[in-house]
């Protein structure tokens, strides 16, 4: 019989991906300029409903109905408007898994980067992805039955595809960058170190210098 027992030492962990695609109106019969669609899934597109009981998005207050639930896939919004904003995404998990609800926030991004709003392509989508990662410290039994029961196929993709920007491959480069850059700032740090040490060695010898002339007039 399941009985809520927490899995001491256990930690789970549950990749997902949200954020919004918007693409400019081509046609504006009305003061919006973009159709935009929020979303939460799996980073594969894979259903993640099997540890999630319900997400709800909130928009701008401005929009009817401001705040939309769904307890089934997919977890996704379709709108049109001209503002960017903040959207609140709360996750909500089964009530067997004693979990409190998490938020994340992100802003509605419509427009390119403005390095490259001048050259991009009419009617090419704006992504606006982030990939974040759900841990369960100690979940109940139930609930980890369901974790490590449900999930279908590979969580993260080996590649790189489509409308998949997150996987494996890509995580293994970031990684080469961010220890390429932590490399640069330690060679900075200790270069500016020893020349830090020199100015010290320098200035105390100037000192030394100065107390030895003030002492002979």
């Amino acid at each position: 019989m399941k009985t809520g027992k927490r899995l001491k030492g256990v930690v789970i962990s549950k990749p997902i991906v949200y954020g919004n695609i918007a693409t400019e109106l081509l046609s504006k019969k009305t003061d919006h300029t973009h159709k935009w669609t929020v979303f939460l899934r799996g980073p594969n597109g894979q259903d993640v409903s099997y540890f999630i009981h319900k997400v709800e998005f909130k928009l701008h207050e401005t929009f009817v109905n401001n705040t939309r639930a769904f307890k089934t896939p997919p977890y996704e919004v379709t709108e049109t408007g001209w503002g960017e904003f903040e959207i609140i995404t709360k996750i909500y998990f089964p009530p067997m898994s004693g979990e409190k609800p998490i938020s994340l926030y992100h802003m509605l991004k419509l427009y390119p980067p403005e390095s490259q709003s001048q050259t991009w392509p009419k009617g090419k989508p704006v992504n606006n992805f982030f990939y974040d990662e759900l841990v369960f410290s100690e979940p109940t039994e139930e609930f980890f039955e369901a974790l490590t029961k449900g999930a279908d196929g590979p969580e993260i993709p080996l590649k790189v595809s489509g409308t998949q920007v997150f996987s494996l491959e890509s995580e293994a480069a970031e990684c080469k960058r961010l220890e390429a850059a932590v490399a640069q700032v330690t060679g900075k740090y200790n270069e500016y170190k020893d020349r830090s040490r020199a100015a010290e060695i320098e200035a105390a010898k100037l000192r030394r210098d100065i107390a030895a002339i003030e002492a002979a007039q």
